[in-house]
């Protein structure tokens, strides 16, 4: 049973993983594409905002439909992920990168909430350890592209990493259209008051993470006057503190069972370090990356099991719930980010933006019951 259980979380592990490639790759490759459409960083952060914009608009559909049809649903996306990302690698112009990012959000709205849904159905004990593990995928996908892919788009196309992608994602749905529900009648709307304040949350927590996640690189190369490779290395310091934060935090939210209380304290913690992270020396930026790192995604894993418990049986419709609201976060941000590096120049008002999302985040976490 043990083992059975390890393969179902290793198996969602490498389903949620595509879209985090996705999101993250970008975060290296905006700089060639920016090069390669004749476009400013502004453009280039809403190429990637429009991604969520598809992801955000159908995740709540595409998560009923896991919930009311079945893991088939997972499967088709993978399979329309796969090929726009191969179409993606063909674009000429900005016009048609927005529309295939849009495209691609929207075929990959199902992956994380069926994710979560599997490790729900079929994982009763230590969820939030398992959902953790789940949420590696973020800071080791930075990791990896961080130290690999800022050598790798000097000597390549920026085309091939997303054919690699796409090669990758394809086998992965298959299984999707052998695995079985488990059957469970619940009459609760997981649409409620709860679930929509939970997800209020998640939605400025996002707003920090993620958009520290997918900026760091571009932040460290622009203001501290980084080379590519050492604002790789750095950002790939701040994802090890990530890995170690989610699956470490997700065990101890299991042991205590306080899932809100500690989602309180990283989200300070993650206010006060962004804040401070632009003043810092140099020679500092080793050291409170990882600390940032660490800090940044612990919050995450005790809030998403919190989200997945609320209403049972229908856990994807849930998630789904909490992605339509929170994932909003994610067109924004890159548009401001990329308005005040294009328009302002000022990138310790970039880290001040983004620490507003943890902050407020904190404060609506303080009235969660």
């Amino acid at each position: 049973m043990r083992n059975f259980s390890l393969i179902i979380i290793i198996f969602a592990w490498f389903v949620s993983l595509p879209v985090v490639l996705i999101r993250l790759v970008y975060s290296i490759t905006i700089i060639p594409i920016t090069g390669y459409l004749h476009i400013n960083y502004f453009l280039s952060s809403i190429i990637l905002s429009s991604f969520f914009v598809g992801y955000v608009i159908f995740n709540l559909p595409m998560s009923y439909f896991v919930d009311k049809y079945g893991y088939r649903v997972i499967g088709i996306s993978i399979l329309f992920i796969s090929l726009l990302l191969f179409l993606f690698t063909l674009v000429t112009d900005f016009t048609c990168a927005i529309i295939l990012m849009i495209l691609i959000g929207i075929a990959s709205t199902p992956t994380y909430t069926g994710a979560i849904k599997l490790i729900s159905e079929k994982i009763k004990y230590h969820r939030a350890t398992a959902i953790g593990f789940l949420n590696t995928t973020g800071p080791i996908v930075l990791f990896f592209s961080s130290f690999a892919l800022p050598s790798f788009i000097e000597q390549y196309r920026w085309q091939l990493i997303y054919v690699y992608i796409a090669i990758f994602t394809l086998p992965l749905g298959i299984p999707f259209f052998f695995i079985k529900n488990i059957p469970f009648y619940n009459n609760k709307n997981p649409i409620n008051k709860k679930s929509i304040f939970a997800s209020m949350v998640k939605f400025f927590g996002l707003w920090g993470m993620w958009g520290t996640s997918t900026y760091l690189f571009l932040l460290l190369h622009y203001h501290f006057q980084l080379n590519l490779s050492d604002s790789g290395l750095i950002t790939g310091i701040f994802a090890i503190g990530g890995i170690i934060s989610v699956f470490t935090i997700g065990f101890i939210s299991d042991l205590f069972k306080k899932r809100e209380e500690i989602s309180k304290i990283f989200l300070i913690l993650f206010f006060m370090i962004l804040i401070i992270y632009p003043f810092l020396p140099t020679s500092y930026l080793y050291v409170f990356s990882f600390v940032l790192g660490f800090i940044a995604f612990g919050y995450k894993t005790p809030l998403d099991t919190y989200i997945s418990e609320i209403t049972k049986g229908k856990e994807a419709t849930s998630m789904g719930l909490a992605n339509l609201i929170s994932q909003p976060s994610s067109i924004i941000v890159p548009i401001i980010i990329g308005f005040i590096i294009t328009f302002i120049g000022n990138v310790t008002i970039a880290f001040i933006s983004l620490a507003v999302g943890p902050i407020i985040a904190l404060l609506l976490i303080m009235k969660l019951k």
